[in-house]
């Protein structure tokens, strides 16, 4: 019998207490019972279950009809695509309380016909219901996307979402599957049974295995803290089978640490929680199970809750128990192991404030050979002495990918949960570690081990079971990264000690060896940049000294200390010599400088007294460890700063400000186009000398005019690059007057001053506009000693005034002679076209390559004429559409037509500026064509052989012929100049070869009947070819090897293992291994007489033919001889071999086109050498075809030879 205990922090109703708290929120009466019978009791909650019954149905009157029932159906396990059961049954119920979410509109699977497997569209609408609730589900996973997986934070929404079913009032009370939460009418927590986890098995090793579920409801007026759950072994096991007990969330994270039983067979489990005002959170009471099970396999174990901590008024029957599961320790479910991940830090070290992205403690799970793992989450114990508030930006990191921890209230727990979990394959691991940033805490630690083993939740994706990670190997020891054996932490990470702050400095090289000038206020003297890391550093002196290299340092006044934001940061202070005059000496700043966390330059300047000299040197140095009273903002510790040698900044020349003018030689003496703006000079303003900025306000520079009139010149100016310095009445309009030699020089006075930077250079141009009228007219713009004396400017830091006297350096010149013309002019020349090659239909081959070159001005080529270098042996239709295309690069500018096939052409007009040549410039055009079809029948070439040559019409200059352009500054048409420019040509064939040598197997001769001399390829190029003839020559060192039985063998495979059988079936192409001729003329097999040159012509035994190689394939040759009588005495003897090609095209043609011959034609030309067919308008390959060319040109086969193979023998 159970009986109601009450207690100040404690107070468990048992029974029928809910029942009793529902009825005073309605006004009855109840008088608590105290130690009644169980008829008694029995009778007592019969007559209050009627009452109940009344007053809902009252209510159902009185509301419309309907009260709403909470935790209807509870996910305690992943599901996914292929399982089967009732959780896949109420999945799919859950899914279909939404209109949007369902996952069938009729059918299996829609409302009212749901059924117990997941699939397809069962995972459709997990996905819409993820994507639905994606802040609640993927956003703090880091997804965007549904998975259709359900994981932890997928169940958690479903467990809130799927409590929310309409049930209609009966007077049945609700059974345990189905409980009914009523909301305490006050500052009250219900306590009630949820939906239990079915019966199964407790395997040993496995974790969180689910045994209870209690939901918790608070209130409406207030929320309610628990501080922990009593539970209390049951059933028909041993308290032993535990290896410890724990509290689970809805989400599936453990709350505190896990507990043991005591001698009770209770233990109070779960950090306090809150359960906020009017809401409900179901939690779990899970099983750590021993990893040795044995002597309990086959008892039967539950976990009840008796008791729930808090200050709440607590109504609800206890105990609740959940499922009995039965202990096994035969089944095996997943296991992981572990080791420090290579991210830890490897030993315990010192940060100062300030370190950020530190990895404090990382971990390499490796799944078993068992089952794939999935990690649900990780519970960090950070057991240093640091504050939460000391560590900033934690997160937990696995792939890169960081994710949210979740403090505990002591700050000593921080707990991440990845979401749906991450899945590791068998064998395969994952490193998880824990970075952030280290913000306070000096002379703390920060520890982040793992206490326990459980602290990683790992579950088997086969069983499904958590799987509790092995016990280390470390005995002893602490803080030593280690996994221990049987102590707690499980983990014990090396830890961090906060330690302070630190300043660092250095020489800045941003502040760079300078002239600096005399007399001048703050003048760089040197720079150093100082770190400070972990927290603000104050320093309250400085001491910097000084070398003044030819005066002294007591010359040095006003120095100041500047900051990165250009303010005085310390100072101004003095130079004090270190003895009476000498060089040598200090600056002492005595102002407390604070330097913020991060990098900053900080700059010395000073002021140079007029005892400095032209060529004096200034160095400053300092030792930061001397700085005075260092002290750290944020912990207050006195440090010292680094380094404790000294550090040296560059050294600073003493210079007075000068400048040189000078006329540059560019641009060079030209002829260019009149009628617009024009750059007829440069001027170089030289301060690299200078001590100080140079400022002109106006400058003298000289025009004289050779040939023509200076008013023909108008608005000039001075342009920085591209910025005018004179505009408006500042333009200069040369007149008569000002061009006699005597009186040369003009005036320039910039809008708004010109300034050199010390120790630079600028160069200005000078422009001006000129007359189109202007024809022959020549001027030159440069600087005239006549004005040297009028030449002034001011130093802009020392004010100081210059002159061609004292600091303004002229370097007189007259400048370059430019002449005026009306227009340009422009020449074309061939520019590297191809040479002969060949080429077959459908091609669109580089016919010309044309380099325009523009004079006096940029010109725009508008037109191009063309004609066929030599009509007799070629016409227009070798091209499609008698038409060729023009191209800048890759880009079409225009087409040119041989109108009525005829042998000239004029290209379409050019679009303006779309081929444009630079004056004094070039530019290349390409001219193309496609090649027309070669057809007996169709046309519109009959035979190969053409030779195509497309040539720049020369004789066809102007407007009215073809060849001109456009001057882009004189807007007058140009025409071309230049004669006709030829090209070599393309030879037209419907099909041809390519060629490529391959290494033979070995280069040491040996005595064989089969030995290789020789391989290479050929490819047919768009169509079949025929081979009639090869040609080899050979080449020996001695006469002691003889070589014999030459036979050419043919494969389709570049292995050289498969014989082409088309001629026979080892691959020999040339029958009997007959050289040197066809049938009868050929040498025999047991030719002795050693040849120089071996013939292959393919024969067949039967037949005389030729080899013919199929389009699109590659054919493999190797040339191989019977080699006997190598030499038997001391010495080498070598055999060289080599393919030859044609150093011309046949001389002899004997067709009627005139353009391929017959083979025996070929073959009695002086260039025979290699003899092949394009098969243009049969199908066959007779040598009787007149339809044979040589081995001229073709890709692959040099006009020689192709290279050469030496085979060697020596003893």
């Amino acid at each position: 019998m159970s009986k109601i205990r009450k207690s100040s922090f404690s107070k468990v109703i048992a029974g029928f207490a809910s029942i009793a708290t529902g009825l005073m929120m309605m006004g009855a009466v109840f008088v608590p019972v105290q130690a009644a019978t169980v008829e008694e009791l029995t009778a007592q909650i019969n007559s209050l279950l009627a009452t109940i019954s009344s007053l809902q149905s009252q209510l159902s009157s009185m509301s419309g009809g309907s009260t709403a029932a909470a935790g209807s159906y509870t996910f305690a396990k992943n599901l996914k695509q292929g399982d089967t059961g009732t959780d896949v049954m109420n999945l799919q119920k859950v899914l279909n309380m939404s209109a949007d979410t369902k996952v069938a509109v009729s059918g299996a699977g829609s409302p009212g016909n749901e059924t117990s497997t997941f699939g397809p569209a069962t995972k459709a609408a997990v996905i819409k219901f993820q994507e639905k609730h994606a802040a609640d589900i993927l956003t703090p996973v880091g997804l965007t996307k549904g998975t259709g997986f359900v994981g932890a934070s997928t169940r958690a929404k479903l467990n809130m979402t799927g409590g929310a079913v309409s049930s209609t009032p009966s007077s049945t009370p609700s059974t345990s599957g189905t409980p009914v939460v009523i909301v305490p009418a006050g500052t009250g927590l219900s306590v009630i049974s949820a939906t239990q986890p079915a019966a199964s098995l407790a395997p040993a090793s496995a974790a969180r295995v689910p045994f209870t579920k209690v939901t918790l409801t608070a209130g409406n007026d207030g929320d309610v803290t628990v501080n922990g759950v009593v539970i209390e072994r049951t059933g028909l096991a041993n308290d032993a089978v535990f290896g410890g007990i724990v509290l689970l969330d809805e989400n599936g994270s453990q709350l505190g640490i896990e507990k043991t039983l005591n001698s009770d067979h209770r233990a109070t489990i779960g950090d306090a929680f809150v359960v906020k005002s009017g809401t409900s959170r179901t939690m779990t009471i899970a099983g750590n199970m021993a990893s040795s099970l044995g002597s309990y396999a086959g008892q039967v174990a539950s976990l009840s809750v008796v008791a729930v901590n808090t200050s709440a008024t607590v109504s609800g029957s206890l105990p609740i128990t959940g499922a009995g599961h039965t202990i096994n320790n035969s089944l095996s479910i997943g296991t992981v192991t572990m080791a420090a991940g290579p991210l830890d830090p490897g030993a315990s070290n010192s940060k100062e404030i300030g370190t950020t992205g530190y990895v404090f403690s990382s971990v390499k799970v490796t799944a078993g050979s068992a089952e794939k793992v999935r990690v649900h989450s990780i519970r960090w114990n950070q057991s240093g002495s640091a504050a939460t508030a000391d560590i900033a930006n934690v997160k937990t990191y696995v792939d890169g990918t960081s994710y949210d921890v979740t403090v505990s209230s002591d700050g000593k727990y921080y707990t991440t949960t990845f979401g749906d979990g991450l899945v590791i394959d068998k064998g395969a691991s994952k490193e998880i570690y824990i970075k952030g940033d280290i913000t306070g805490g000096s002379a703390r630690t920060v520890d982040f081990d793992l206490y326990k083993r459980t602290d990683l939740y790992v579950t088997g994706e086969t069983y499904g079971y958590g799987i509790t990670p092995p016990n280390g190997t470390d005995t002893s020891g602490s803080d030593d990264g280690a996994f221990h054996e049987s102590t707690n932490p499980w983990y014990d990470a090396y830890q961090a000690t906060v330690s302070n702050g630190s300043l660092t400095a250095e020489a800045a090289t941003s502040v760079g060896a300078q002239n600096i000038a005399i007399n001048t206020a703050n003048q760089v003297l040197g720079g150093i940049n100082v770190d400070a890391k972990g927290e603000p550093i104050s320093v309250a002196s400085m001491v910097f000294h000084v070398i003044a290299s030819g005066d002294q340092a007591a010359h040095i006044t006003n120095v100041t200390l500047v900051g990165p934001n250009g303010n005085i940061v310390a100072g101004p202070v003095d130079g004090v010599n270190d003895s009476s005059g000498s060089a040598a000496g200090t600056l002492s700043f005595s102002d407390t400088v604070t330097f913020p966390v991060g990098k900053g330059l900080y700059t010395l300047k000073g002021k140079l007294s007029t005892d400095f000299t032209s060529n004096d040197t200034v160095q400053a140095s300092t030792t930061p460890s001397g700085w005075g009273t260092v002290t750290g903002q944020s912990t207050g510790n006195s440090i010292t700063p680094t380094p404790a040698t000294a550090i040296t900044m560059n050294t600073m020349t003493v210079k007075a400000p000068v400048v040189t003018i000078s006329v540059l030689s560019t641009p060079l003496a030209q002829t260019a186009v009149a009628g617009g703006s024009f750059n007829f000079a440069k001027y170089q303003f030289d301060a690299s000398q200078s001590g100080d900025d140079i400022r002109f306000n106006s400058v003298k520079l000289a025009l004289n005019t050779r040939a023509g009139t200076a008013s023909n010149l108008t608005n000039c100016g001075l342009l920085d690059g591209s910025t005018a310095l004179q505009t408006g009445s500042n333009l200069v309009n040369p007149t008569a007057a000002q061009t006699q030699a005597t009186a040369s020089s003009t005036s320039f006075t910039f809008d708004n001053g010109f300034v050199i930077p010390k120790g630079t250079v600028k160069t200005l141009s000078l422009n001006c506009n000129t007359s189109a009228t202007t024809t022959t007219d020549q001027y030159q713009w440069g600087i005239s000693a006549h004005a040297d004396a009028a030449q002034s400017a001011t130093g802009v830091q020392s004010g100081q005034a210059l002159t061609s006297a004292s600091g303004i350096t002229v370097n007189n010149s007259a400048g370059q002679i430019m002449t005026m013309t009306t227009g340009g002019s422009y020449t074309v020349v061939d520019d590297s076209t191809p040479g002969y090659t060949i080429v077959s239909p459908g091609t669109e081959a580089t016919l010309l390559k044309l380099k325009f070159t523009a004079t006096s001005e940029n010109i725009d080529i508008r037109r191009v004429a063309f004609k066929l270098a030599t009509p007799a042996g070629n016409t227009a239709i070798d091209l499609v559409g008698s038409q060729v295309s023009m191209y800048d690069g890759s880009t079409l500018i225009g087409t040119a037509t041989f109108a009525n096939n005829g042998d000239n052409a004029t290209s379409s007009a050019i679009a303006s500026g779309a081929f444009r040549v630079p004056q004094g410039g070039s530019k290349t055009m390409t001219i193309k064509g496609t090649i027309a079809g070669i057809s007996a029948v169709t046309g519109p070439l009959t035979a190969s052989g053409d030779l195509l040559i497309v040539a720049y019409d020369g004789s066809a200059n102007g407007l009215a012929n073809g060849n001109y352009g456009v001057g882009v500054s004189g807007g007058t048409n140009i025409s071309g100049t230049s004669g006709d420019v030829t090209p070599s040509g393309v030879r037209i064939f419907k099909a041809y070869p390519t060629f490529a040598k391959i290494a033979p197997p070995s280069t040491t001769l040996q005595n064989s009947s089969g030995y290789t001399l020789y391989r290479f390829s050929v490819t047919a190029n768009n169509g079949d070819i025929a081979l009639g003839k090869l040609t080899f020559v050979m080449g020996s060192s001695s006469v002691s090897a003889t070589t014999s039985a030459y036979g050419l063998y043919t494969y389709t495979d570049s292995a050289f293992s498969s014989p082409d059988t088309t001629f026979s079936s080892d691959g020999l192409i040339n029958a009997n291994k007959y050289i040197n001729g066809l049938g009868s003329n050929a040498d025999s097999t047991s030719d002795s007489k050693r040849p120089t040159i071996v013939e292959i012509y393919p024969d067949k035994a039967s037949a005389t033919t030729t080899y013919k190689v199929p389009s699109g394939t590659t054919r493999y040759f190797a040339l191989k001889a019977t080699v006997s009588n190598l030499r038997t005495s001391t010495g080498s003897e070598s055999l060289t071999v080599q393919l030859e090609g044609d150093a011309a095209v046949p001389t002899t043609l004997m067709d009627v086109a005139g353009t391929s011959a017959g083979a025996s034609g070929v073959d009695n030309d002086a260039n025979d050498d290699m003899i092949w067919s394009p098969i243009s308008t049969t199908s066959s390959e007779l040598i009787t075809d007149y339809d044979w060319t040589n081995g001229y040109l073709v890709p692959g086969l040099p006009t020689s030879n192709m290279d050469s193979v030496t085979h060697t023998f020596t003893i």
